[in-house]
């Protein structure tokens, strides 16, 4: 693209940010960040770590209005779910949609967990777009979708809310899932805010 040779390379860095190593989950022997970095190489190398956006949608006030302009088709990805309302242990709940066909029948089974954008959900059309294409491509994965507590149709039931830097709801959500799945391959993704 013209532009990005005109402005600096810098303005497109991708950063890896995450927390100290002796708080990242290890899995196999490796932190996350490790084994990030070992499975997108890309990503953790400075000098190819960029994303170059589209230059008529380079921000992402742009993008989100693009997606609703253009791109929000609620009847093309029907995707159906099964609610389960998860219970934090200082007595929080979450609403935890699993997308159908459920497919846990086999505890080793490879988990997708999707993390919505702020105010979002499963009914959300870049939520069902995702699960819709990994669906087709048949990877054998069983969707979860894990909203923010007190969202999308669950009471607030404890004085502590949601906000941008919370992570410890993904986190015991998580825990549960290693301790009921151990064996079973975790892929996360987050939208948006969720990617926090």
């Amino acid at each position: 693209m013209v532009y990005t040779a005109v402005l600096p390379k810098s303005w497109f860095k991708v950063q890896l940010t995450h927390a100290p190593s002796e708080k990242q989950p290890q899995r196999g022997g490796r932190t996350l960040l490790e084994q990030l970095k070992y499975t997108c190489p890309t990503i953790a190398d400075p000098s190819k770590a960029y994303y170059v956006p589209p230059w008529t949608i380079h921000n992402g006030d742009l993008q989100t209005i693009y997606l609703y302009t253009q791109h929000f088709k609620p009847a093309g990805c029907p995707v159906e779910f099964e609610r389960e309302i998860f219970k934090f242990s200082d007595g929080g709940r979450a609403a935890v949609d699993w997308a159908l066909p459920r497919l846990d029948t086999h505890p080793d089974s490879p988990l997708m967990v999707l993390i919505p954008g702020i105010a979002g959900s499963s009914y959300d059309y870049y939520i069902r777009s995702f699960i819709t294409c990994i669906a087709q491509q048949s990877y054998g994965y069983q969707v979860v979708v894990l909203h923010s507590r007190g969202c999308n149709g669950v009471d607030l039931a404890t004085p502590k809310a949601f906000h941008g830097g919370m992570t410890e709801d993904l986190r015991e959500f998580m825990d549960y899932i290693g301790r009921t799945r151990p064996n079973a391959p975790l892929v996360g993704i987050g939208f948006s805010l969720g990617a926090n």
